[in-house]
C-alpha cells in the first residue's frame, strides 16, 4: 500500500515537471525561433554563402575555419549549417535536408559527432589536451567529426600553441570551425592555419526586410518606421535585432507604432530629431531648447538623445553629398531620406560638416557630464549662435582680386569699370567704403570688386613679385638697432681695470669650445669680464650661474683657455652682479634681435600688402609671427 502511494506520489511529481517544462519550453525567442537553417537563410553575407556552396561542390572543403565578425552577423549559425551540409544524409551537399537524423541533432546541439566548445570558459590547456585525445577516434555515426570553437580569441597562449600541430594537421574525418569577434587577439600562428570568412554588418534595410516577415508570420502588425528604430537600436547585428523586437512586441502587443516603440526603447523618434535638427539649421535657439527639455521631460536619456542628433547630422551630410547614392549609406526609410535630402537641399555643405563635426563632440562631452541637460542645452545655443561660414570660393575671388592689386578680376565676376573721373561708389552693405579719393594710375580704369566681395582701395604700391626661374636679387635687410661696442661698465676696481672686450671674449669662448666645453664657453658670454693686471674677474647675474663657474672644472677650463686667449693671466669668479643679464654678450645679443624683431614686426604691420588684406577682410592684426630661421 504504501509502495503504491510512493510510486503515485513519485509519477505525479514527474509528470507535474514535465508539465511545468512543457509551460517554460512553450515560447521560444525569436532569436532561436528563426535560426538560420541553410545558407540561403543568411541575411546579409551572400559572399560567404556562395563561397561555402562553391567549396562543397568542388570538393575543396579546408581542415579548419574561421568565421570573424560582430557580434549577431551568423557565425556560429554558419558553422552548424556547415556541419549540415558535411554529415547530411544526402550529403556532402551545399542544401542539407534538415529532416534526417544528423541535421536535426545538430540544429538541437545534441549530435554526438558535433562539439561545440566556449573558449571563453574552456580555454587552458586542460581542456585543449582533452579535445586533442578525442580528434584521433573516428566518428561515432556521421561523416565528419566537427569541432565549433566559438570566442576562439579567449584562448590562452599556452593554449593556442598546444592546439597548434592538431589544428594544421588534424585526421582527414576531423573539421574544425573557430568564431570569433576580435580575430587580431587571435596568435598569428593560428590564423595562418585557417582559412578566414569575415562577416559583414548587417544593412538596416535587410534586417528591416527580415523583421517584417517574422511580424507577418507572428501575426503582428508593425510601421515601417518602428522596424527601422528596431534594427538602429540592433546596429547591424541580427540577434540583438530580434531580441528588442521581442521586446517591443512584449510592450505594443500585435501594434507596433513608431512613437510607442521609441518611447520602450528610450530613443528619440524622428519627429523629434527633425524638428530639433530644423532649430539648429535656422539657427533657432528658443525651438533648440525647448526640444531638449521636451526630450528631457518625456523621460528620454539625453545622453542617448545626443548620441542620435549626432548620427542625424552624419545622415544628413551624406544626403546632401551623394544625392541618389545616399541610399547605400544611409540606414533609413525612403520617406525619412527625402526628408534628409529636402533639409539639406539649401544648406551649405561647409554648415553640414561643421554641424556634425560639433555635434560628435557634444554627444561625447554629454556622455560623461555630472549636468548632462546643462552641457546639452549650452551646446545647441552654442550651435544656433555660431557665425555663418564663408565659402571657400568667395575667399578665393578676394584673395585673387588682392593679389591683383584690385584689376585683372576673372570676367564675367565683375561690374563695369567706371570712368576716372567718376564719383565714388557708396559702401556697401557690410563692405567696405569706396576710395573716392585716392590717386587713380593714368590710363587705368578703376576696377571694381566683384560681387559679394567688399571693395578694395587702390594702391600705388607695386605689385607682388611673380617667380620667374631668374635668380632674384637679395632682399634689402629691414632696418634694426645701430651696432655699437661694448658699454663701459663701472667696476669697483681702481683706475687699471678695464672691460674685456668683445673679440677677446670670443676668443676665449671659441678656445673653451675646442677643448670640449660648450657649457663653460657659454658661462664666459653671459659674464661682465673686467681685468685688472693679470687677474680676470667673471661676475654673473645669478648666484646660480656664479656657483657653475666656481666648479673646479669650469675653473680648469676658463683657466687653460684664458691664457691663449688673453695671455698670462689668472681668472677669478667675483660676487654676482644683475648688470650681467644686460651688459654681457649674451644679454646684449638677446636685446639687439629684441630690437629687431620689433622693428620688423612694425614693418610688416605697415606694410601695404598687409593693409589692403587686412582692410578688405575688415580685420585686425592680433598677431605677428616672424621665422628666425628665416629671417
Amino acid at each position: 500500500m504504501n509502495d503504491q502511494k510512493g510510486s503515485g506520489i513519485g509519477a505525479f511529481c514527474v509528470s507535474g515537471l514535465h508539465h511545468l517544462w512543457g509551460l517554460k519550453m512553450a515560447y521560444l525567442v525569436l532569436a532561436r525561433k528563426y535560426r538560420p537553417a541553410t545558407l540561403a537563410e543568411l541575411v546579409g553575407q551572400e559572399h560567404i554563402a556562395r563561397a561555402l556552396c562553391n567549396a562543397i561542390e568542388m570538393k575543396r572543403v579546408p581542415h579548419a575555419l574561421l568565421f570573424c565578425g560582430a557580434r549577431g552577423t551568423g557565425k556560429t549559425s554558419t558553422a552548424r549549417i556547415v556541419a549540415k551540409m558535411l554529415n547530411c544524409e544526402h550529403g556532402p551537399t551545399p542544401t542539407p535536408c534538415g529532416t534526417c537524423a544528423a541535421c536535426r541533432e545538430i540544429a538541437s546541439s545534441t549530435c554526438i559527432d558535433v562539439h561545440e566548445l566556449d573558449a571563453a570558459s574552456n580555454r587552458g590547456i586542460d581542456e585543449i589536451r582533452e579535445l586533442r585525445s578525442g580528434v584521433g577516434y573516428s566518428p561515432v555515426r556521421d561523416r565528419h567529426k566537427i569541432y565549433i570553437i566559438d570566442e576562439a580569441h579567449m584562448l590562452t597562449n599556452e593554449a593556442a600553441n598546444a592546439f597548434l600541430k592538431t589544428l594544421e594537421e588534424p585526421p582527414a574525418h576531423v573539421t574544425f570551425i573557430l568564431a570569433t569577434t576580435d580575430p587580431q587577439r587571435l596568435p598569428i600562428t593560428i590564423r595562418s592555419r585557417c582559412q578566414r570568412y569575415d562577416f559583414r554588418r548587417v544593412k538596416a534595410a535587410d534586417i528591416v526586410k527580415l523583421l517584417a516577415k517574422i511580424c507577418e508570420s507572428e501575426n503582428v502588425v508593425a510601421e515601417q518606421e518602428a522596424l527601422y528604430l528596431v534594427a538602429r537600436e540592433g546596429d547591424g547585428s541580427l540577434r540583438d535585432s530580434l531580441s528588442v523586437l521581442d521586446q517591443v512586441i512584449a510592450f505594443g502587443g500585435a501594434n507596433l507604432v513608431g512613437d510607442e516603440v521609441a518611447g520602450l526603447l528610450g530613443v528619440a523618434d524622428r519627429n523629434r530629431t527633425h524638428a530639433l535638427m530644423q532649430a539648429l539649421l535656422t539657427r533657432n535657439a528658443k525651438l533648440a531648447i525647448e526640444s531638449v527639455a521636451a526630450a528631457h521631460d518625456h523621460g528620454m536619456d539625453l545622453k542617448t538623445f545626443a548620441r542620435t542628433m549626432a548620427m542625424e547630422s552624419r545622415d544628413l551630410l551624406v544626403a546632401r553629398l551623394t544625392g541618389a547614392n545616399a541610399r547605400d549609406l544611409v540606414d533609413r526609410a525612403e520617406t525619412e531620406l527625402e526628408q534628409l535630402q529636402a533639409m539639406a537641399r539649401d544648406v551649405p555643405t561647409g554648415e553640414l560638416e561643421r554641424l556634425a563635426h560639433v555635434l560628435l563632440e557634444l554627444a561625447e562631452q554629454v556622455a560623461r557630464a555630472s549636468h548632462p541637460r546643462l552641457t546639452l542645452e549650452l551646446g545647441m545655443v552654442r550651435l544656433c549662435r555660431a557665425a555663418s561660414l564663408v565659402d571657400v570660393a568667395d575667399l578665393a575671388v578676394r584673395v585673387e582680386t588682392l593679389l591683383a592689386g584690385g584689376r585683372g578680376l576673372p570676367s564675367g565676376r565683375g561690374t563695369p569699370p567706371t570712368s576716372q573721373g567718376a564719383p565714388p561708389r557708396p559702401p556697401t552693405s557690410g563692405g567696405l567704403p569706396s576710395p573716392g579719393g585716392l590717386p587713380q594710375p593714368p590710363g587705368l580704369p578703376r576696377a571694381q570688386a566683384p560681387v559679394g566681395v567688399p571693395a578694395l582701395p587702390q594702391r600705388t604700391t607695386q605689385p607682388l613679385p611673380v617667380s620667374t626661374g631668374l635668380p632674384s636679387p637679395s632682399p634689402r635687410p629691414l632696418p634694426g638697432p645701430p651696432s655699437r661696442p661694448a658699454p663701459d661698465i663701472e667696476v669697483p676696481q681702481g683706475s687699471g681695470t678695464t672691460t674685456v672686450d668683445d673679440p677677446k671674449l670670443l676668443a676665449w669662448a671659441a678656445a673653451i669650445r675646442d677643448a670640449g666645453k660648450a657649457t663653460v664657453a657659454t658661462l664666459i658670454e653671459r659674464a661682465l669680464a673686467t681685468r685688472d693686471g693679470n687677474v680676470v674677474t667673471l661676475r654673473f647675474g645669478t648666484e646660480f650661474l656664479s656657483s657653475s663657474a666656481r666648479e673646479p672644472d669650469a675653473i680648469e677650463a676658463m683657466q687653460a683657455s684664458a691664457v691663449r686667449a688673453l695671455g698670462d693671466v689668472r681668472v677669478e669668479i667675483g660676487p654676482p652682479d644683475s648688470r650681467a643679464n644686460q651688459e654681457s654678450l649674451s644679454g646684449r645679443r638677446q636685446r639687439e634681435r629684441a630690437v629687431s624683431r620689433t622693428g620688423r614686426e612694425d614693418a610688416l604691420r605697415r606694410d601695404d600688402r598687409v593693409q589692403l588684406v587686412v582692410e578688405a577682410f575688415q580685420g585686425e592684426i592680433t598677431h605677428v609671427s616672424i621665422d628666425e630661421a628665416s629671417a
